[in-house]
């Protein structure tokens, strides 16, 4: 409660401050409509569909909107930042989130453990501590740290946004290599919508749709799909042998999304929009292991949004929102015998907060960024013993946006975030800026701090077979750099860039006393990134990108576990005139991977595998409403490892095993858009 109230003061603290400028500038602009910089027309009547955000390069601010403009703005404020489409997801064929991120975002590696429908290990230039946000709520594991998508449907996708580096500023713990926001789709003014199926190799079925318009000032939106596949055998015949298992059993999942959206604008002093959003996922998710006869996951994970966007005038505008996140499976794990590791044990997590931002402009083009932050998470788990308890975290946090009248074009911002929790308090700060050189070229760079808050395993863990938790844990601290100099010219663009992180007080488990502690000394990560691009030219355009990440151990020298060292991506695509046909070749290359902490095995070297995608697609009838995909992935069947494991068989011999990667697998699909 004393968090709850320490929030509620500062709340009202900052829209005190925040809100004193503008007061006589109200009078001025009395009911004024916010313009749209491009056309000049009021966005009065606009809908969530032309509001979304566009490339960095191009950022139109329509009606405010401080949170959908966010990530675009700190793009030309020197982040680094990509955007995917949901256009570029469907005309591609992707059914997987991971697998559409893995493809087409420079910088990002993934790995999805078991090709469709899985847990994925992914990692932001060499670090894994991403932070996961649907329609800007949190999403991450709350128990272990890890973001899971797997049970979020591509089809109901408006755009994924993705920022590189440290970004604790605004979006809080867990943010060290960046995060990863998937916006779905809004209300329309009028009626539209989607429904299409898709059927593919072993046995894949899909079914989805939504449908949405807007009824005497009332916006309404449902949606729902369902997938389900069957898998394939993601072990080989040496890991069954050993394991003394004849049952080659195939990894299967199905999951279920529905939820609904309403919206209502007002014309209260300005313009202002009321948001809610509901929304329930349930899968059943296999966690194959050759040791076992079944192992699955019964989850089921409910999200609650309600959020208040307030434009009062062109010089302030502010927006609150609440969140409930729910996210319980029960767990099963059947051993060959027949008899119950466990039968049905619950773990899970929920976390509940709210988020309260302020913009305030004046002058030539000064900006103040300024809001509260108020997390409370809980978590409990019955398979690794974790006792239930709660936590809360309040973050006070600002950013100042100059106009330098020196230099118009070039854009910098600099701010800090305090955090109150019940582990130590931090602090951190970000500054960022970019700025055009010449022909064409700009320069972009931040440098700035993050942070990492204990999860609830490493503090309350109560299991002598898992670990014991710390509840004196200090947060992990990384001080991030991101800088590049890029350019762009008719139909080519590219940029060079480096990365460079610092982790200091990194939560470790220490097997001599089973509980975790902060490890002394520093962990570092750098590299290189490099993209460039070519086209459209009569429809064809190629994406290169290509990265290097040293990512060594300081006190062994090696290369951390699950960091390549190189990898590589070249996107060809075609576009007909009018969008009519379209192909795309996506292709990535994986360097040199380690594996490690396998005793009493040796690390494994594993990676150095390339593999390569084909979609197609066709839209026809009168107004090109219908659309047929076909949608190829590991086109030449390529043999890789995801990861590798261990485990014991009924004798009680000790067997390492890995993990085989996708084969290859064909799914044709089609929609119709109305």
């Amino acid at each position: 409660m004393r968090y709850f109230m320490r929030m509620m003061i500062a709340l009202v603290m900052v829209i005190v401050f925040q809100a004193l400028p503008t007061i006589s500038m109200a009078g001025e602009h009395e009911k004024e409509r916010t313009e749209d910089k491009v056309t000049g027309e009021s966005n009065s009547g606009k809908i969530e569909e032309k509001e979304k955000a566009v490339k960095v390069g191009e950022v139109v601010v329509k009606a405010r909107k401080i949170e959908e403009r966010l990530s675009a703005e700190l793009g030309e404020f020197g982040h680094p930042v990509e955007i995917i489409t949901a256009e570029e997801i469907e005309d591609a064929g992707f059914v997987d989130v991971n697998r559409a991120l893995e493809a087409m975002v420079p910088g990002f590696f993934s790995v999805t453990k078991s090709g469709l429908g899985d847990y994925n290990y992914a990692s932001l230039h060499g670090s894994s501590e991403i932070l996961w946000l649907l329609d800007g709520v949190r999403i991450n594991n709350r128990l272990y740290g890890g973001g899971y998508v797997d049970s979020i449907s591509v089809h109901n996708i408006e755009r994924i946004e993705i920022l590189k580096g440290g970004e604790g500023l605004f979006y809080g713990t867990g943010a060290e290599a960046g995060v990863i926001n998937i916006i779905t789709k809004g209300i329309t003014s009028e009626t539209s919508g989607q429904f299409g199926v898709s059927y593919g190799s072993e046995d894949y079925r899909e079914v989805y749709g939504h449908a949405t318009d807007t009824l005497y000032g009332h916006g309404l939106m449902a949606f729902g799909s369902y997938e389900g596949w069957d898998g394939y055998v993601v072990f080989n015949d040496e890991a069954y042998r050993e394991a003394l298992n004849g049952d080659k059993k195939p990894r299967a999942f199905d999951r279920t999304t529905m939820g609904v959206k309403y919206r209502k604008e007002f014309d209260l002093v300005g313009r202002s929009v009321l948001r809610a959003q509901l929304r329930k996922q349930q899968g059943k998710f296999d966690f194959a292991r050759p040791t076992e006869r079944n192992a699955v996951n019964d989850r089921t994970e409910e999200i609650g949004i309600l959020k208040w966007d307030h434009d009062i005038n062109e010089h302030f505008s502010y927006y609150i929102k609440s969140y409930l996140h729910r996210w319980w499976t029960d767990y099963t794990r059947e051993k060959l015998d027949g008899t119950y590791v466990f039968n049905e044990a619950e773990w899970g997590y929920q976390d509940w907060g709210i988020n309260f931002l302020t913009s305030t402009r004046w002058g030539s083009g000064h900006e103040i960024l300024a809001g509260v932050d108020y997390q409370n998470y809980y978590g409990k788990d019955d398979v690794v013993k974790i006792n239930g308890k709660s936590e809360n975290v309040v973050g006070l946090f600002a950013q100042y946006r100059p106009y330098l009248p020196f230099s118009p074009e070039t854009k910098l911002a600099f701010g800090g975030r305090y955090n109150i929790s019940d582990s130590p308090n931090s602090a951190v700060w970000d500054v960022s800026t970019k700025t055009p050189l010449m022909g064409g070229t700009y320069f972009r760079g931040m440098v700035g701090t993050s942070f990492i808050l204990p999860n609830a395993y490493q503090l309350f863990a109560d299991d002598p077979d898992s670990g014991i938790g710390n509840p004196d844990l200090d947060p992990e601290k990384s001080l991030n750099v991101e800088a590049g100099i890029g350019g762009s010219w008719s139909n080519f663009r590219c940029e060079a860039g480096y990365f460079y992180q610092k982790v200091e007080d990194r939560i470790v488990y220490v097997g001599s006393t089973n509980t975790f502690d902060n490890a002394d000394g520093n962990t570092k990560v750098n590299g290189v990134e490099l993209q460039a691009g070519v086209g459209p030219f009569r429809g064809f355009s190629l994406d290169m990108s290509a990265t290097w990440v040293d990512a060594e151990n300081e006190d062994t020298g090696e290369q951390v576990e699950r960091i390549p060292k190189f990898y590589a991506k070249a996107n060809l695509r075609y576009r007909s005139s009018g969008g009519v046909l379209g192909a795309d070749f996506m292709s990535r290359y994986t360097g040199d991977i380690y594996e490690r902490g396998l005793n009493p095995f040796n690390d494994v070297k594993y990676g150095d595998y390339y593999v390569a995608d084909f979609s197609c697609f066709v839209r026809f009838g009168d107004t090109q409403r219908h659309r047929l995909t076909l949608r190829v992935d590991n086109v030449f069947d390529e043999e890789y490892a995801t990861l590798f494991s261990r485990a014991s068989n009924d004798n009680g011999d000790r067997i390492l095993y890995n993990y085989e990667g996708l084969p290859r697998t064909a799914i044709i699909g089609y929609s119709y858009t109305f």
